[in-house]
């Protein structure tokens, strides 16, 4: 690596990854994207690639359609997830608002998760599978999120 006006400069065919000099070689193909229980292979994308380290730089129109593909692909995630949500949620007769009481966050989280708007921890999601399969839980849990915040109403649903 050399240096020019105080700033390092790499020389031709170095890898900024790695540092390898002379380990760039031209790259076409796809590559992989994976998001929560999603995956794609983006396709016909161009750049260069290490032989050394195998790290692949995207030319800049390429790199805009990996961006993007990945964007969506996150957005996917986040709708299959707010699905599952709502599933749950609904087989146990919560409101929006309830769910967000127990799971913590404001009171439109749960709204913002269904939607896809927002990602939440692994906890509000951890819980509900917790709740899917035990939903007898959920009375004690509704007790304790109302001692938690005293002004959310929570009536025990019979569970």
């Amino acid at each position: 690596m050399t240096t020019a006006h105080d700033y390092p400069t790499l020389a031709p065919g170095q890898c900024p990854a790695c540092g390898a000099v002379g380990s760039l070689v031209a790259f076409a193909g796809s590559l992989p994207l994976a998001s929560g229980n999603r995956a794609i292979d983006v396709p016909q994308l161009v750049g260069e690639r290490c032989e050394r380290c195998e790290e692949t730089f995207l030319d800049d129109t390429s790199h805009a359609r990996y961006l993007a593909a990945a964007d969506e692909l996150v957005h996917q995630a986040r709708l299959d997830a707010g699905a599952e949500l709502r599933r749950v949620r609904r087989k146990l007769r919560l409101s929006q608002h309830e769910a967000a009481a127990i799971a913590g966050g404001g009171p439109n989280a749960f709204s913002r998760y269904e939607t896809g708007k927002a990602q939440p921890v692994a906890a509000v999601f951890n819980l509900f599978r917790l709740l899917d399969r035990h939903p007898d839980l959920l009375g004690e849990i509704l007790e304790a999120a109302a001692s938690f915040q005293p002004r959310v109403k929570s009536p025990l649903r019979g569970t």
